[in-house]
């Protein structure tokens, strides 16, 4: 369980950093607006050029092989419960990286989330145990 819950904790600081990049990259671009197959296409264009994109891209990459590589040995039922531990990084790094701010009905979301995670992980523990 521990080298599960070690490539899962990394799993969920890469998917969240993705997250992170991924949308300061879009604010960067600004609203986007699709009106035909030129604006998707120069919309594309400044996306693919946008630095941070491919910083999401790579974190979500390494999120992806590591997450399969966990499904292979790991009850999805055990692991698939501790991805939501990005509902929680997001929201304790969306004020210092994003300028966002978390009120107290999302701390209170992110609470509930947090207690899910814990009890799914000691689901496993005693699982282990008998």
């Amino acid at each position: 369980m521990t080298k599960t819950l070690t490539l899962m904790l990394i799993a969920v600081v890469a998917v969240t950093f993705g997250d992170i990049f991924m949308s300061q990259a879009m604010k960067s671009i600004g609203d986007i607006h699709i009106t035909g197959p030129s604006s998707l296409l120069s919309t594309a264009i400044r996306v693919l050029k946008t630095p941070t994109f491919w910083l999401a891209v790579c974190c979500m990459t390494t999120f992806f092989f590591l997450w399969t590589s966990i499904l292979s040995w790991a009850d999805l039922t055990f692991v698939l419960p501790l991805t939501a531990l990005t509902y929680v990084l997001n929201a304790v790094l969306a004020q210092p990286l994003l300028n966002e701010t978390v009120g107290p009905m999302r701390w209170a979301g992110v609470a509930f989330i947090t207690m899910g995670v814990g009890l799914v992980t000691l689901s496993e523990a005693t699982k282990k145990i008998h």
